[in-house]
């Protein structure tokens, strides 16, 4: 029921639904990062019960057209859950324009949602800001080789991925490599997939996984969930385990979908968990360092399985 003392909103719901891109003949993994409709309905019911007047606006070129049409007038806020789907900094384009025409909306702001849509950028600001980040080197798109820089990382393992994409996309069993012939083929896997991008090459850490859920600006954020991301064994059948993807030690695009993590809750209300708290609190550092606004999370890993071990920022995302 909607509260008689909310003021009733004109919100434009801005978000690229998953299903319209998949029909447009994009794959899964292409649209990995976009919002389920499932999700863009629960938003837009939520709101409507409140009491708001919702409009769906399915991605940036529909918002261009709109903002031209002069239509923003129209809005009191702007509800933004795009991701972009284009460019190295695609998630910042929707808040950019927002900004341009003076509409206020929700999340952060478009430096903010660029900076962190580069994780190497991202870890530098980490390090800036003495918050724990595993160290790292980038492979520019443009170089073929791995550089020499490389062998100034701690010893092997390392992990591989991609800069600016997110929703483990293009992580899977290579990602990890425990020598040098291992760290070119990952390397060379995701130049094929994925040509035109850097990559990323970074010390693996082999602890605990959590994703934090932070509500909230600055002094007044405060975590709302934890989610810890477990590896599931595989199955009895070598046949249904012959993918690859279970028993992995860190979170791959295909064990999300193939059953191949275990995903727990953990109540944040009272935390005794000492890991759980370290988390915790490197994450609201990172969010209050980025100047991140009203929602999102942030990943950490811990560089051990000890009782000493360093919760690491991964990075920083946003609905």
């Amino acid at each position: 029921m909607a509260n008689e003392e909310m003021p009733r909103l004109r919100i434009a719901l801005i978000a690229e639904q998953q299903s319209a891109y998949l029909q447009l003949g994009y794959s899964e993994d292409e649209c990995a990062a976009l919002t389920h409709d499932g999700e863009v309905q629960a938003v837009s019911t939520t709101l409507r019960k409140l009491g708001h007047h919702v409009t769906l606006i399915p991605g940036v070129q529909p918002l261009v057209q709109q903002l031209a049409a002069g239509k923003h007038h129209e809005w009191d806020l702007a509800f933004n859950m795009a991701q972009g789907f284009h460019g190295s900094a695609r998630e910042s384009q929707v808040p950019a324009l927002l900004e341009a025409y003076q509409v206020p909306y929700t999340f952060s702001d478009a430096a903010t949602m660029a900076l962190c849509q580069n994780k190497a950028n991202t870890k530098i600001s980490l390090a800036y800001n003495h918050i724990p980040t595993s160290p790292f080197v980038v492979i520019p798109a443009r170089q073929s080789d791995i550089p020499m820089s490389t062998k100034t990382l701690p010893q092997y393992p390392l992990f591989v991925k991609l800069v600016t994409e997110g929703s483990s996309k293009g992580i899977d069993p290579m990602s990890k490599a425990n020598g040098p012939v291992e760290l070119q083929r990952a390397v060379q896997k995701l130049r094929a997939q994925f040509p035109g991008q850097d990559i990323l090459v970074e010390s693996f850490l082999p602890g605990r996984e959590f994703t934090v859920g932070i509500l909230g600006n600055g002094a007044d954020s405060k975590v709302i969930g934890i989610t810890e991301h477990v590896s599931q064994q595989p199955p009895s059948s070598d046949e249904e385990g012959s993918d690859g993807y279970y028993g992995i030690d860190f979170v791959s695009r295909k064990c999300k979908s193939n059953k191949g993590l275990v995903v727990l809750d953990h109540d944040c209300s009272d935390i005794s968990d000492p890991q759980l708290k370290a988390a915790s609190q490197v994450a609201l550092d990172a969010w209050s360092a980025f100047g991140c606004n009203d929602a999102g999370r942030v990943d950490i890993r811990f560089d051990s399985e000890g009782p000493d071990s360093v919760p690491n920022v991964l990075e920083v995302g946003f609905p």
